[in-house]
């Protein structure tokens, strides 16, 4: 499976990264509006003001990344454009050190395909938002780590006097995978650092000072950022971690397995998760995924490869660990680090299964040759060892032919159930972006105009920036959320406004798609309010 000599082209994984920009281009709509995640970060730029509440959980990754276009233009066509390239050359970036781990450039491109083919990767590969680009600095930082640790040997495949030495460009790759984790998202990178720096206790070989300094360098520079604004914005370290907390409901023990199992299908947060139900054919690629992942790690042990492929089932798991034990709430995005991860595995092992039921030239030659007892009776007894081969070749080809039948089956399944689950998300999506705009007209006819501030129940950031108004944090109790009464109070649904808006006119939005919007108007001077 793994070449011994030399590293072909990685022609297969350019090609598998371009299909996946092509699908997102064909999935997304390049029009498609900036979501509410999105409008935090890309509203650090004058194009996209007024600026939204940058709160203590985010970090300046997605900011740093958006900044060559947010900040020259608003346009949302050439927004996406150039997130679609920068996630395509993230991918390739991503995966491009494993065909040197590997010793094969057809397993990372069946990996970053497959990684590719899911909703999840599709929907947020041409969005500002750092999750894809994590995935991709995890799926790096574990290639070249493992280059960075392996023995560099001469053409004659002899260890070369230099070989306790790790080579520089690995070095180079992991630290800078490790700064852009960090500068993504800090908590994500420490926990993708720690596989990497305990590793080498269990593997000897391992043990070198170089890439473990290279982690330790590149986690601590994408870390700077982050910590400096603690300090100058949220009193410490300890604060922001403190208030990130409470934002996110809380880090604690908890078992959030059942809620990513319900997300497989969306929504795109399940906070609170209550009431969604598992949409099964959904779920049927997690349940393919382990058997796979296992049989790859059976691959990967007889090619003498298995420490690369079990540290990305390793780091994969640490990566995931803490949004399924301490979040109380789930979001698909959240574990793409671990799906791509767990791609490079499960791809060698359905690579394993079809070379396994491939009809094997030297095998059946060696049937032929048995049942003949050898070249030198082929003439005794040609006819019964030649219809013996034949049968073992036409059962072989038999054997594969159900195998690749049944692969194709499967993935053209699977591929039909995530792009119509792209295309469901993107079609909600495009509403409920619409629906701010329509509350925004509203807020505009009752003279709600900047300078305002805007309160609300629900999507008050997004539905306040499109207002041109400042925006208190979302409020589904009724509380007042600090800087003062606003002057508009947004309602969905059955919710009411707090006792000091209670008495405010309200207006229904008659053109959202949803029809449970209510806007709560201050009076103003002179209304007699």
């Amino acid at each position: 499976m793994f070449k011994k000599h030399g590293v072909r082209p990685d022609g297969l994984l350019v090609g598998a990264c371009l299909a996946v920009a092509v699908t997102t281009l064909a999935a997304l709509p390049l029009s498609l509006a900036p979501g509410w995640d999105e409008l935090v970060y890309l509203s650090r730029y004058a194009p996209y003001d007024p600026a939204t509440p940058f709160s203590a959980p985010r970090s300046r990754g997605v900011p740093l990344l958006v900044a060559p276009v947010a900040a020259v233009t608003d346009s949302v066509v050439v927004l996406r454009c150039y997130l679609t390239a920068t996630a395509t050359l993230a991918l390739y970036l991503g995966f491009r050190p494993w065909t040197r781990v590997l010793g094969s450039a057809l397993v990372p491109a069946v990996a970053a395909a497959g990684y590719g083919s899911l909703w999840i990767a599709l929907f947020y590969a041409g969005a500002a938002m750092p999750n894809h680009y994590l995935a991709m600095a995890a799926v790096g930082a574990v290639g070249c780590f493992l280059l960075a640790v392996t023995p560099r040997a001469t053409s004659a495949n002899v260890p070369s006097p230099a070989s306790t030495r790790a080579a520089r460009g690995p070095l180079v790759g992991l630290a800078l995978a490790l700064c852009v984790a960090a500068l993504m998202r800090p908590s994500d990178a420490v926990w993708l650092a720690a596989p990497l720096l305990l590793a080498p206790l269990a593997v000897p070989a391992w043990r070198k000072l170089a890439p473990a300094a290279a982690v330790a360098a590149g986690l601590a520079a994408g870390l700077v950022p982050w910590a400096v604004e603690a300090h100058t914005r949220f009193g410490g370290i300890r604060q922001r971690l403190r208030e990130a907390s409470d934002i996110q409901g809380g880090m604690r023990p908890t078992f959030s397995l059942p809620e990513y199992v319900t997300t497989l299908d969306g929504p795109l947060l399940c906070r609170p998760c209550t009431g969604d139900a598992v949409d099964w054919p959904a779920v049927g690629w997690w349940v393919v995924l382990p058997p796979l992942v296992a049989l790859g790690l059976y691959a990967a042990h007889r090619a003498g490869r298995a420490g690369a492929a079990w540290l990305a089932v390793l780091v994969a798991t640490a990566t995931a660990a803490t949004y399924l034990a301490f979040l109380p709430y789930a979001a698909p995005r959240f574990l793409l680090p671990a799906y791509a991860l767990l791609a490079i595995p499960a791809a060698l092992g359905g690579i394993a299964a079809v070379r396994r039921a491939w009809p094997s030239t030297a095998a059946t030659a060696a049937d032929g040759a048995d049942s003949t007892g050898g070249a030198g009776g082929a003439g005794r007894v040609e006819a019964p060892g030649a219809r013996l081969t034949a049968r073992t070749t036409a059962r072989r080809r038999v054997r594969a032919t159900v195998v690749i039948v049944a692969l194709v089956g499967v993935c053209a399944a699977h591929g039909t159930v995530q792009w119509d689950m792209v295309r469901r998300h993107v079609r909600v999506q495009e509403r409920a972006r619409a629906d701010w705009q329509h509350i925004a007209a509203v807020l505009r006819e009752q003279g709600v105009r900047p300078p305002c501030l805007v309160g609300g129940t629900h999507a008050v950031v997004p539905i306040a920036h499109a207002a041109g108004c400042r925006s208190q944090r979302d409020t589904p109790d009724g509380r007042e959320s600090g800087g003062g009464v606003p002057d508009a109070f947004v309602l969905r649904g059955d919710r009411r406004p707090p006792p000091w808006a209670r008495a405010w006119p309200r207006h229904r939005v008659p053109d959202a798609h949803y029809r449970g919007w209510r806007v709560a108007v201050a009076p103003r001077p002179g209304d007699g309010g």
